[in-house]
């Protein structure tokens, strides 16, 4: 990790996603902010994998059955205990478009999206997960959440590259699922969420980990990446903004990233 003595000041949290808005870039800000608070490799081993390399495969993919099945705790390895707090704090605010659609959480853990979104007034909420295993700790901290926006929420064990739905979702929210797909699917990430999103409809991705290390899950990323990903795929960057420190989900810096279906 670098250092920076250059001061960095936060945008404003406000934005209304419903109606046109104007693309952000904030690069020089990133640039300083990277410099000084990405992550190293050892750092991201420490606060956030706990040794998910050890269930990589050959082909490069990730048996995330079998991390689930060895245990996850709340709170530990990608779990955060709740809903990320800049998410969260968007959707309480308003600042996403919310209606009576439909809205999906790839790799959606225990599901603390899931619930958030329903709350928010989301008719029809799914989590895809790969994991058996996941999807019942999932369900199961969604009993425990005891409201009955929850009676909403349908948790779904597929792949998220051959998942097809009936119909098309109006939003989707990406955390910690782009960062541990093996970056050579990365462009067939994208593709596939333009195909799920409706035209008109809406991503939110958490950028997390930022940093420049090699290796995964999970893998680097950084907001140009996504930028790159995005744009051909057929999305309009609606806003790039840095979380305050003091709402870092996992304790080191993230970005939340909103971009908009090309109709």
């Amino acid at each position: 990790m670098t250092t920076s003595s250059a001061p960095t000041r936060h945008t404003s949290m406000r934005v209304a996603l419903a109606a046109p808005a104007t693309v952000t870039r904030r690069l020089g800000t990133y640039k300083r902010v990277f410099d000084r608070r990405a992550m190293s490799k050892r750092a991201i081993d420490g606060a956030v994998t706990s040794n998910a390399g050890d269930f990589a495969r050959q082909d490069g993919s990730t048996d995330w059955e079998g991390m689930w099945s060895r245990g996850i705790t709340k709170g530990a390895a990608f779990d955060c205990s709740r809903t990320e707090p800049a998410f969260q704090n968007a959707l309480d605010a308003k600042e996403i478009a919310i209606g009576s659609g439909r809205a999906l959480v790839p790799g959606c853990g225990r599901g603390y999206a899931l619930a958030s979104l329903a709350r928010a007034g989301f008719g029809d909420v799914v989590g895809l997960e790969i994991s058996e295993t996941a999807k019942e700790a999932c369900e199961e901290q969604l009993k425990a959440e005891s409201i009955p926006e929850t009676a909403r929420v349908e948790v779904v064990v597929a792949d998220f590259f051959a998942y097809d739905p009936k119909e098309a979702f109006d939003a989707a929210y990406d955390c910690t699922f782009l960062c541990a797909i093996d970056p050579r699917r990365r462009e067939e990430w994208a593709r596939k969420h333009a195909s799920l999103i409706k035209p008109g409809g809406t991503l939110v991705c958490l950028v997390f980990p930022v940093g420049d290390f090699e290796g995964g899950p999970p893998y680097a990323l950084t907001p140009e990446i996504v930028r790159e990903l995005l744009a051909p795929a057929g999305f309009e960057e609606i806003e790039l903004r840095e979380t305050p420190a003091e709402m870092y989900a996992r304790g080191r810096l993230e970005y939340l990233f909103t971009w908009r279906r090309r109709s």
